[in-house]
């Protein structure tokens, strides 16, 4: 049977170190020590999850590291294979405890005689992690046979002990109080003998050859992983989750032995030391290029940003040459910042660490999926139309939408998993209906109708976004030709306005609103077309079209440099266009003068300053409509639409209904299949209690379809 080669990478990177103590410690004392590590953790089972429903031939790593160097740790791990040797696979007996486990190893080699020892000289992971080690390296085995005392070495100890012992009580009794005193000494004598026998070989066993080796061996077992091993992305869930229901178990345990604890507690002996992030990167970077021939690759970091073994930064270098894509969530315990938010630039007031974390994680498109659907849930997205791979977190609701939504998803695919999530509409429907329009834009030739051209384009695109339209989807061309009769071409044209606002009266439900260029970049990361307007004066209008009509510059950015030497000069006519698109730095337009001008009938300015003159401003309006607009068939539409496309996306991704949503009345997270409802009412599996689907309280809903949003 043929071995399918990987087809993606995906590694995640979790900082441990000193500094991170107090984002994973929450220091109240009815909570868990390591409760936002548990949730670090449980993100990446949901990125692990969600990865293997996507691309089940990917391949996938969880490295820990900032471990306390000083009690002989390497200065991180590979967490996965640290798992697999504590807990072994699903198929492993679960009720084993270590003890039991090493126990059993030395029956296997006749030492049945140290039962108590094991059981009494070591905590319950001393004894697993002995036992993972001794099974590893095999050739060991004989080394620590050899230095446990024997059986007949271990009743010589306790024989001379109680002989000696008893000997002096008999003599002492004598001579305090002669034949009687001497039988009574020897009674006492016997007994403390017996306890004086158990010191002495209490003692013993403490310094034998054997317990030190143990000791030798807690000390320095991780360094067997401390290279990073990316396995197959079912493994990698399987040990995830084996790590978490243990750790479950061992939260839900009232009563434990001293020293027994979860795995979580054991890994935290070893947690918090110095931050060796170049050393983490170069091992991720090292991991990743044991598969070459593997084109997707994503690296997660959460991390507050110290590093103490120098620059991070030109390793992140090296890992995006060779074509990763990093994504890093800063980690605090501070819920005062701002939250729920992606970035194009450091913002006032930021720590070196998180301008760290910042300069290396990507940067993406805003409409690049899945942001729209974060925008939708209330994330704040930079109108810039560019944003990093970066978000700040505090809890771990935020970290389930960042690493489950964002990190899950294939960024750019085209074919994302979380098309169905965001608002009323299919982004990637709403996508083609984007090229199609700008791929054949009409071409007003010479007349003084641009305002329906532009027009007819923004009300076709918004009526587009409404499933099962009553009334169907009207042309563009008949659109156009029912404004124009409407509103006939004259002299001077007619203002934006007024046609609009006959136009919305034409086409239920569709409204729209004057904004400025930060409200028209918004309404454009939202899969919203935008109407804008403007004039030129003469001069400006020859080096505008000029500009796009050549050949060599008919593609590049039209600058206010370009422009500024018009600014002054009166006003010669007017435009109306499309807004179709936005990056950091210009505004793209679709426009109507045929497919030829231009890049392909659109182009770009820097901002909107380059359309401006002194005299007058350049004009935004979106276009959009309520849900609460919607007539019922329409909404029964959607309904059907969304669910034919979650089931097909089920069918082929079964791990997108594992994605958790929380309830907002109890706060408690369930997959999003366990939600009943609909798209008014969802029923909350755990509480049992309604509510009206809001976003972010469904994810934007997959089964209970929490999608219909008020501007839309």
């Amino acid at each position: 049977m043929s071995v399918r080669s990987p087809t993606a990478i995906i590694g995640c990177l979790l900082d441990v170190s000193g500094s991170m103590r107090e984002a994973l410690e929450t220091g109240r004392s009815d909570e868990r020590a390591v409760e936002r590590l548990r949730a670090v953790l449980c993100a990446s089972l949901r990125l692990a999850r969600a990865e293997q429903g996507l691309n089940p031939h990917a391949l996938m790593f969880v490295g820990v590291f900032g471990l306390n160097h000083g009690a002989g740790c390497p200065p991180g791990v590979d967490l996965c294979g640290v798992v697999d040797a504590l807990l072994g696979t699903r198929e492993s007996d679960p009720l084993k405890t270590g003890h039991e486990l090493l126990v059993a190893l030395a029956n296997e080699n006749n030492l049945a005689h140290v039962t108590r020892y094991i059981r009494t000289k070591l905590t319950e992971h001393e004894a697993r992690i002995v036992n993972a080690y001794l099974r590893r390296h095999p050739e060991r085995k004989a080394e620590f046979i050899s230095a446990i005392p024997g059986p007949e070495q271990v009743r010589n100890l306790r024989t001379g002990s109680q002989v000696g012992g008893a000997a002096s009580g008999i003599v002492a009794g004598m001579v305090v109080a002669g034949p009687v005193g001497a039988a009574v000494g020897g009674l006492l004598a016997c007994l403390a003998a017996d306890k004086g026998a158990d010191v002495v070989e209490n003692h013993a066993v403490d310094q034998s050859d054997g317990m030190r080796l143990a000791r030798r061996i807690c000390g320095e077992w991780l360094l067997d992983f401390a290279n990073l091993t990316p396995r197959p992305v079912a493994d990698v869930v399987n040990l995830l989750e084996r790590l978490q229901g243990h750790t479950e178990a061992g939260s839900r345990t009232q009563e434990r032995e001293p020293g027994e604890g979860t795995l979580l507690d054991t890994l935290r002996t070893y947690m918090y030391g110095y931050t060796p992030m170049r050393d983490a990167l170069s091992r991720s970077l090292a991991a990743f290029r044991e598969h070459p021939g593997v084109e997707q690759r994503v690296l997660v970091l959460v991390s507050d940003g110290v590093s103490t073994d120098g620059d991070p930064l030109p390793l992140a270098l090296e890992l995006q040459q060779a074509n990763v894509t990093i994504a890093a969530v800063y980690l605090t315990g501070d819920q005062t910042g701002p939250h729920r938010r992606l970035y194009d630039r450091p913002a006032d007031g930021w720590t070196a660490g998180e301008h760290a974390l910042f300069s290396m994680a990507a940067r993406i498109a805003g409409a690049t999926h899945p942001v729209p659907v974060l925008t939708s849930m209330g994330w704040g997205v930079p109108s810039s139309g560019e944003c990093a791979l970066y978000a700040t977190v505090s809890s771990s609701a935020v970290l389930d939408e960042f690493c489950s939504l964002l990190l899950s998803a294939r960024f750019g695919s085209a074919d994302a998993l979380l098309d169905v999530i965001g608002r009323v509409r299919l982004d990637a429907y709403v996508d083609d209906e984007h090229i199609r329009t700008r791929s054949n834009p009409s071409d007003q030739g010479q007349s003084r109708s641009c305002y329906a051209h532009a027009t007819a384009a923004v009300l076709h695109m918004a009526l587009r976004r409404i499933v099962g339209r009553e009334g169907g989807y009207p042309s563009i061309e008949e659109i156009r030709t029912r404004l124009l009769e409407r509103f006939p071409p004259k002299p001077g044209g007619w203002t934006t306005g007024e046609v609009l606002k006959a136009a919305t009266t034409l086409y239920r439900p569709l409204r729209f609103r004057k904004v400025d260029e930060e409200g028209a970049r918004q309404a454009v990361l939202q899969r919203r077309p935008v109407l804008a307007t403007f004039h030129l004066s003469r001069s400006g209008w020859d080096t505008f079209s000029r500009h796009f009509k050549t050949a060599s510059t008919r593609s590049s950015v039209l600058t206010r440099d370009n422009m500024a030497s018009h600014r002054s000069s009166p006003r010669d006519g007017g435009h109306a266009v499309v807004l179709i698109g936005c990056a950091p730095r210009s505004l793209t337009f679709l426009n109507s003068w045929g497919r030829h001008w231009g890049n392909n009938g659109s182009f770009s300015v820097e901002d909107h300053t380059v359309l401006e003159l002194e005299a007058a401003s350049m004009t935004f309006y979106d276009v959009y409509w309520l849900a609460g607009e919607l007539t019922a068939a329409e909404r029964r539409a959607y309904d059907v639409t969304v669910d034919e496309a979650v089931r097909a996306r089920a069918v082929q991704h079964p791990s997108i209904l594992e994605l958790e949503a929380r309830c907002p009345r109890c706060r408690v997270n369930a997959p999003i299949a366990d939600f009943k409802g609909n798209v008014y009412r969802a029923l909350c599996p755990g509480c049992r209690e309604s509510f009206a689907p809001q976003p972010g309280h469904l994810v934007q809903a997959l089964y209970a379809r929490a999608g219909l949003g008020e501007a839309t």
